[in-house]
């Protein structure tokens, strides 16, 4: 009973992780958002509430041609000097950055010139990729299972309740070997959501490229480190070299989810990672 017990913890809590996280948001925008404009604007403006790391910028016309913008970052503002021209009509500012946490986030601006179209423009729509949407959280849970109830338990068993000679558990080698897996695959759907690519390009080198550019490629180095560190441990007698590989893995779950997400933005950085360390 307390595997499933233990896997519902962890779905709600990576749920609540993704709700929960204070992601970069775009607080206003030049146009704003469904402006209607005399004449085409000289320049385009971006602000967000925290300094970011454009991935994608285009600019979308009424009959779906796209053209990638050039920018400029000032302070926490994104600015494009020079769009191009442009005709009557609606337009789209499809934009896609990198949170100070290292999480994508992307949207929208819709803008128009003269007049509106007369239809929605094509492509400017957000559209949720579900199938890449599903396998991010499914690596994620397997992540969090090897992080927490496979390390976790060897913690336990090695430092709280030791038992001699050390339990042989099939089941917490069989997590700790799903987060192994779980790790990489990450990294890939990582890069994947952030360049808005689909899951069937998960082998295309500048998904991982720019995964790893981001936060979140410390936390799976780290987290790879401490997982495979676990797992050596539990090939070996009770002995220094054991309780010293599980008390690297137990530092490294800490070590791996201080590295990315909120505590690796928010501030004061002194206080906010320890804090996510020791919890």
């Amino acid at each position: 009973m307390r595997l499933p017990v233990l896997v519902a913890a962890l779905v709600a809590l990576v749920l609540q992780a993704g709700a929960a996280w204070a992601h970069a948001t775009l607080v206003s925008s030049d146009p704003v958002d469904g402006a209607v404009l005399a004449i085409a604007p000289s320049r385009l403006v971006l602000n967000f509430n925290e300094p970011v790391s454009p991935l994608l910028l285009r600019l979308i016309d009424d009959k779906g041609k796209a053209a990638t913008l050039n920018y400029r970052l000032e302070d926490t503002a994104v600015v494009v000097d020079q769009p191009g021209p442009m005709g009557g009509g609606s337009h789209a500012l499809s934009w896609r950055v990198i949170s100070a946490d290292g999480h994508p986030v992307g949207g929208t601006v819709l803008f128009s010139v003269g007049a509106p179209s007369a239809g929605a423009v094509p492509g400017a729509a957000e559209i949720v990729d579900w199938p890449l949407r599903a396998a991010i959280w499914i690596c994620r849970l397997a992540l969090y299972l090897g992080l927490f109830a496979g390390i976790g338990a060897l913690f336990f068993a090695t430092f709280v309740a030791p038992a001699d000679p050390p339990p042989r558990n099939g089941l917490q080698r069989t997590l700790l070997i799903a987060g192994i897996v779980a790790v990489p695959a990450s990294v890939g759907l990582q890069g994947l959501d952030a360049l808005d690519l689909p899951l069937s390009d998960f082998g295309r080198g500048i998904a991982w490229q720019t995964a790893m550019g981001t936060t979140w490629g410390l936390t799976a180095l780290i987290a790879f480190g401490a997982l495979l560190a676990a797992l050596a441990s539990t090939l070996l007698p009770r002995g220094k070299i054991r309780v010293a590989l599980v008390g690297l893995a137990f530092l490294g779950v800490g070590a791996a989810l201080a590295a990315s997400g909120h505590a690796s933005a928010a501030q004061p950085q002194w206080l906010t990672r320890p804090a996510v360390f020791i919890h």
